[in-house]
């Protein structure tokens, strides 16, 4: 996990966890303990889309490497 993804996942939960605070436990009422729900809802989003970009991107980078090592044994083959 990247550093910035951390981060984002820790900040979304501790909205979740002021949300949490201020709607159950001090009595606030919702609508001016909502924001704190939004941003953690935000916050994960975006976490689970950046995380989903960078697995993506580690299955490609991957693939291209499969890919240049069946090509020097393929190679290799053909010289045979």
């Amino acid at each position: 996990m990247k550093l910035i993804e951390s981060i984002i996942l820790f900040a979304s939960l501790a909205f979740l966890t002021m949300f949490v605070d201020q709607a159950l436990y001090k009595g606030v009422a919702l609508k001016d303990s909502y924001f704190f729900l939004m941003f953690a809802v935000a916050g994960f989003f975006y976490y689970t889309y950046r995380r989903g970009l960078r697995i993506m991107k580690e299955k490609k980078e991957e693939e291209a490497k499969t890919d240049v090592k069946s090509k020097k044994i393929e190679d290799r083959l053909k010289r045979k």
